[in-house]
């Protein structure tokens, strides 16, 4: 596969992520998934335009659970303190799972801005899971 800032930019944070989170590759040479602290991520890089390039974080913060006012209540308030992202529901069946998404400029990161900013992101997810399914 040919390298690209993309590409580039996943090697990275899957180097970095590896000693804090089991990372497994996709086969698209952008993806990554991994498990975090009892939570499931999906980070994509991309090149958006020549310079920017960014990683997209979605990580499910709880499955199946069900689908109620209180649930929609305890997302609003739950999302009124999140620094990073947004969180969603996946669907609006009898039951949904809860996904938090954040994506941002990561290319020009230096090494250790990179882990803080992914693993920022990655606890906030695992918090918000707490509160949600505890």
């Amino acid at each position: 596969m040919t390298a690209t800032p993309a590409t580039d930019l996943i090697d990275r944070a899957a180097g970095l992520l590896d000693g804090v989170a089991d990372v497994t590759r996709g086969d698209d040479g952008t993806s990554l998934t991994l498990a975090f602290e009892g939570t499931r991520a999906a980070i994509q890089a991309m090149t958006l335009s020549e310079g920017l390039d960014v990683l997209s974080v979605t990580q499910v913060l709880a499955w199946d659970l069900p689908n109620t006012e209180a649930l929609r209540t305890d997302i609003e308030r739950l999302s009124t303190n999140l620094s990073f992202g947004s969180i969603k529901r996946s669907s609006a069946e009898v039951t949904t799972d809860v996904l938090q998404h954040y994506t941002f400029p990561a290319g020009t990161l230096g090494d250790a801005a990179l882990l803080t900013m992914v693993h920022l992101v990655l606890s906030s997810g695992v918090e918000l899971s707490r509160q949600l399914t505890d």
